[in-house]
C-alpha cells in the first residue's frame, strides 16, 4: 500500500508539472518559443565548444581532429546566431514545412487532374484535399509567426489536458485503493471477532 501511495504522489507531481508547462506555453507562447530556441542554441554552443576544446587538449593533431575543430566552430557559430536571432530561426522551421506541404498539395492537384481524365466521380474529394493541403502549406510559408504560435498553443492545450486526465486518474485509483484497504481491514476485524467467539 505504501508503494501505491508513493506511485500516486509521483503521478500527481508529474501531472501538476505537465499542467504548469502547458499553461506556460499557452499564456506566454512567444516567450516559450524564444526560450526553447535559446536552450537549443546554448546546447549547440556547448557541443561546439567541447569539440574546439578537445582539439586544443590533444597532444597529437590529425586530419580527423582538425575536421572536428572546424565542425565545432561551425556548430558553435550556428548556436550563437540562433541565440542572438531566436525569432528568425523559429520562423524558418514553419517555412520549411510549408514548402514541403505546398509541394505535396501541388502533387494532389496533379492526381485530381488524372482522376478527371479517368472520369472518376471521386475527383472532387482529391480537389478538396489538394486545396486544403495547398492552403495549409501557403499559411505556413507566408505566415510563419502565426503558424508557430498556433502550434505551440495547441501543444500547451494538449499538455494541460494530458496532465488533467492523469491527475484525475491518479486520484480515482488512489480512492479505489483506499476503499479496497478499508474493506480488507473490515474483513480482518470480522475474522478476529469470529475467532474470539469460538
Amino acid at each position: 500500500m505504501e508503494a501505491l501511495k508513493e506511485t500516486k504522489l509521483s503521478y500527481i507531481i508529474e501531472a501538476a508539472i505537465t499542467i504548469v508547462i502547458g499553461l506556460v506555453l499557452v499564456v506566454w507562447t512567444g516567450d516559450s518559443i524564444r526560450l526553447v530556441a535559446r536552450i537549443l542554441a546554448a546546447l549547440l554552443i556547448l557541443v561546439g565548444g567541447i569539440a574546439v576544446a578537445r582539439y586544443f587538449l590533444k597532444k597529437t593533431r590529425t586530419i580527423t581532429s582538425s575536421a572536428e575543430f572546424v565542425i565545432g566552430i561551425i556548430i558553435a557559430a550556428v548556436g550563437l546566431w540562433i541565440f542572438l536571432n531566436p525569432d528568425t530561426f523559429t520562423d524558418f522551421i514553419p517555412k520549411l514545412f510549408g514548402i514541403f506541404i505546398l509541394i505535396s498539395g501541388l502533387g494532389n492537384l496533379g492526381q485530381m487532374i488524372s482522376l478527371v481524365r479517368y472520369k472518376s466521380r471521386a475527383w472532387w474529394v482529391s480537389l478538396i484535399i489538394a486545396l486544403v493541403t495547398v492552403g495549409l502549406g501557403a499559411f505556413l510559408l507566408f505566415n510563419p509567426t502565426g503558424a508557430k504560435e498556433i502550434a505551440v498553443t495547441m501543444i500547451g492545450i494538449f499538455l494541460m489536458v494530458d496532465g488533467g486526465t492523469n491527475l484525475v486518474n491518479s486520484l480515482i485509483v488512489g480512492k479505489a485503493a483506499k476503499r479496497v484497504e478499508q474493506e480488507k481491514n473490515a474483513i480482518d476485524v470480522e475474522a478476529v471477532v469470529v475467532e474470539e467467539k469460538k
